[in-house]
């Protein structure tokens, strides 16, 4: 079963009796560090609020927005912030007017899946920054390794932390109202079913390594209409890979990109046997040699000779993240994004523009 949010953090409300007794037990714990800001944020609301008074005095607020006090157990910090709405008006003020307000509601109201974080990762914190999907799932057995901090935003302190936990944590300290549902353990055929219909999630992110767990979920999303995307890096640029079954109930998996023989070998119970050069090749296989960097290519062919992984840079994960939460928004604002596999690199984008 998932681990909900309130498992990680504590919002308390200092005008409930019992709620105001943890808070004081907490200002008193040796270590204790609290963070009081209240004063400035609604400072910073009544000028929101009051556009016209920049470089003036903003008409007071009439309401006050009611306040909370949010526990993150593993800072041992307690921070005092506005309730929901008024916190959701501030954190996303300066997406305006490059999101409109129904644009923005809109995005927040979506539920996104995250299945594998090591890729969508950087993917859920960047739509979380924008403001959307205010409800997610998020699903990843592995934990944080020393080898991931090539690429992986986080530190030596998180070594050892499940990678769908680490994420909800950068998530709740950028909005502690996100509801979320984690999946630690990971996805398995057994729960791919509940994963996406309990509730119905609106797009899937799908980011992990096994690759029967690819095409059961895509199988399974595009039995009950809901859209997939992947990003996959490519040495320093990204493929992009766009399922909208949503809107064709017929769609081949993978867009039908995957060879006939990758897809019979992946289906086949003997590729739970395969050595694991033979895993890395098929995963090859599987995105297609055609499409892959000359030097990503090069890595394959190492594997098990020189290397013992196959290489990610950091810009490529930051443009994922980047490329993710643009092709999320195009889909749940029903902006033009057909089906189909995209392509960006640097080489072919950075423009000069000037002398």
């Amino acid at each position: 079963m998932p681990q909900p949010v309130s498992q990680l953090i504590r919002l308390l409300n200092p005008h409930d009796p019992e709620d105001s007794i943890e808070i004081a037990n907490f200002q008193k714990k040796e270590g204790a560090r609290v963070i009081d800001t209240y004063d400035e944020q609604l400072s910073e609301l009544a000028q929101i609020r009051d556009p016209r008074s920049v470089g003036k005095t903003p008409t007071e607020l009439v309401d006050k927005p009611g306040e909370f006090f949010v526990e993150y157990p593993w800072r041992n910090t307690i921070v005092r912030i506005v309730g929901p709405e008024a916190y959701r008006e501030l954190r996303t003020n300066r997406n305006r007017e490059l999101l409109t307000t129904s644009e923005q509601e809109q995005f927040g109201k979506a539920n996104i899946a995250f299945a594998g974080l090591n890729v969508g990762n950087p993917g859920a914190v960047c739509i979380a920054l924008e403001g959307g999907s205010t409800d997610m799932k998020l699903a990843d057995f592995d934990p944080l390794s020393l080898t991931n901090l090539n690429r992986f935003r986080a530190g030596l302190c998180d070594l050892g932390i499940n990678k769908s936990t680490l994420t909800a944590r950068q998530i709740l300290e950028i909005d502690p109202y996100y509801k979320l549902e984690l999946y630690e353990a990971g996805l398995t055929p057994d729960n791919l079913s509940l994963f996406l219909q309990n509730p119905k999630v609106d797009l899937i992110v799908e980011e992990m390594d096994a690759l029967p767990l690819k095409i059961a979920l895509r199988k399974e999303a595009r039995s009950n209409r809901i859209p997939v995307i992947m990003v996959t890096g490519n040495a320093e640029g990204v493929l992009l890979d766009v399922e909208r079954f949503d809107e064709d109930a017929e769609l081949p998996i993978l867009n039908n990109l995957m060879k006939p023989h990758v897809y019979e070998t992946i289906a086949s119970p003997s590729s739970m046997h395969l050595l694991p050069h033979e895993k890395v090749a098929l995963a090859r296989d599987f995105m297609g040699v055609e499409y892959l960097d000359t030097r990503l290519l090069e890595s394959f062919e190492a594997f098990g000779k020189t290397l013992v992984g196959i290489p990610q840079l950091a810009e490529s994960s930051f443009l994922r993240g980047a490329i993710l939460c643009y092709a999320a928004k195009a889909i749940i604002l029903k902006r033009p994004l057909p089906s189909g596999r995209y392509q960006f690199a640097f080489s072919d984008h950075l423009v000069k523009i000037s002398p």
